[in-house]
């Protein structure tokens, strides 16, 4: 039995195969969620036992899982709209910047922010969730790690 011979290959308009990426693609935007999310709240440990200005930092959870994820999900619908040639990594990363603005500027709408810093931290976040993102795709153990374990630690231990 060949694995490359075409009659061993699964179908990709079969149900069970759409829904096996769809799961991949959703463990791996919340392992990349997880991600982004472990790294703004290793940067707010030197701030526990004060209140942080209102931003990126102040509520990291929320930040990332409220507005940063949605902004990433719509970045995809849009990559995915574009040919397949036109999708490099330069590409998808300039998408997912100017989703990161966009994802900055109604955070600092909601709470009051400064509206270019959180801009250019949304742009940060937005690509450090895309590199989680990445890694979660090539080193499966990463995607139950960051999607699941770590964020449910740090926000037991908070």
């Amino acid at each position: 039995m060949n694995p490359n011979d075409p009659r061993h290959r699964p179908d990709p308009d079969s149900p069970a195969y759409i829904r096996l990426n769809a799961g991949m693609y959703a463990l791996s935007k919340l392992a990349g969620a997880g991600f982004a999310f472990l790294v703004l709240s290793l940067l707010t440990l030197p701030l526990w036992g004060t209140v942080p200005d209102p931003g990126w930092l102040a509520d990291p959870a929320r930040g990332v899982y409220a507005y940063a994820l949605p902004f990433s999900i719509a970045a995809d619908a849009l990559l995915a709209l574009l040919p397949r040639r036109d999708r490099t990594p330069g590409t998808e990363a300039a998408v997912h910047a100017a989703a990161g603005i966009l994802a900055g500027v109604w955070l600092a709408s909601d709470q009051g922010a400064n509206f270019s810093g959180s801009a250019l931290a949304g742009i940060a976040v937005l690509l450090t969730l895309q590199l989680g993102r990445r890694a979660g795709e090539r080193v499966p153990f990463f995607l139950p790690v960051f999607a699941l374990f770590l964020p449910l630690l740090d926000l037991l231990l908070r």
